[in-house]
């Protein structure tokens, strides 16, 4: 017995989802906490390049 793909592709979605939903609510303050750190230094590294420009002419 062999399920069709449309199904298994539906069983697929909702476990990707649930194990998502699990992983964001297991510690959503670490979650938080990095993406604060990746914006800090996408931040840090945009101004300093920018800086350079600038000071390259």
């Amino acid at each position: 017995m062999r399920e069709s793909p449309i199904k298994r592709l539906v069983y697929a979605a909702v476990f990707s989802l649930l194990a998502g939903v699990l992983v964001a609510a297991y510690n959503p303050v670490d979650h938080v906490k990095a993406d604060l750190r990746a914006d800090t230094s996408g931040v840090r590294a945009s101004l300093h390049l920018a800086a350079h420009d600038l000071l390259r002419g």
